[in-house]
């Protein structure tokens, strides 16, 4: 049982070594979701769901010099429309496992803000890739 624990241990501080993770954070630096969708075309822009209603929509800056990668679930946003229709869906939902829907910063181990996810999740997987790259991984 020792042997296990150390060994559990030994692997949660490799793996944070190794890059580390990100997290989400409710955003209290003043940015809305509302900004956010008027100013769309200044994000690379991604949503997780069918097509019809989505979880969560993510902005990564396109000019700031940091970069955040999607899994393979995350859809690009085609368009304005779409846009404001998935952020309407998640405003009409109480989110995943109960969670009002907020806006969250994607924040680096560092505490720099690489993006922002409109979602009722309260954890994502985020991993850090280098030290201009963060992954956020696909929703299950």
């Amino acid at each position: 049982m020792m042997a296990a624990s150390i060994v559990m241990v030994a692997l949660a501080l490799g793996c944070a070594g190794a890059g580390g993770y990100g997290k989400l954070m409710v955003e209290e630096g003043g940015m809305t979701v509302e900004t956010l969708v008027k100013n769309w075309q200044n994000y690379h822009v991604y949503y997780a769901g069918d097509g019809k209603r989505a979880v969560a929509v993510l902005f990564d800056p396109k000019n700031d010099g940091q970069a955040l990668e999607v899994g393979p679930r995350w859809v690009r946003m085609p368009d304005e429309k779409t846009l404001s229709s998935m952020v309407g869906t998640i405003k009409q939902s109480m989110g995943s496992g109960g969670f009002i829907p907020r806006l969250r910063a994607i924040v680096s181990p560092d505490g720099a803000t690489y993006g922002y996810a409109y979602t009722g999740l309260s954890r994502m997987v985020i991993t850090v890739i280098d030290d201009k790259t963060m992954r956020v991984e696909s929703l299950t």
